[in-house]
């Protein structure tokens, strides 16, 4: 199974979120379609066949790549700027 990048699993989770909320707020034939559409999408790019399987991964494939780049990380030893001015 291909892993789907971490923008790419935002996209289809805020674009099933979008549509949960769409077909809640006024149900029609085209806000069923897309939030079925939606939850496809989400199933295939987290290999799963429930939408609560997928959020759950989907979550858990994000919280794996939370890391900070190396060249953001603070250099050992020094304390983090809070842009505050001591007097």
């Amino acid at each position: 199974m291909l892993t789907p990048g971490p923008q790419d699993l935002r996209v289809a989770l805020a674009r099933y979120a979008d549509a949960r909320i769409e077909d809640a707020r006024r149900s029609t034939d085209a806000t069923v379609r897309a939030l079925e559409d939606a939850a496809y999408t989400l199933c295939v790019m987290t290999g799963t066949r429930a939408v609560p399987q997928a959020l759950h991964v989907a979550d858990t494939m994000l919280g794996l790549r939370a890391t900070v780049s190396p060249a953001l990380r603070r250099p050992a030893g020094t304390q983090p700027d809070d842009g505050l001015l001591t007097a």
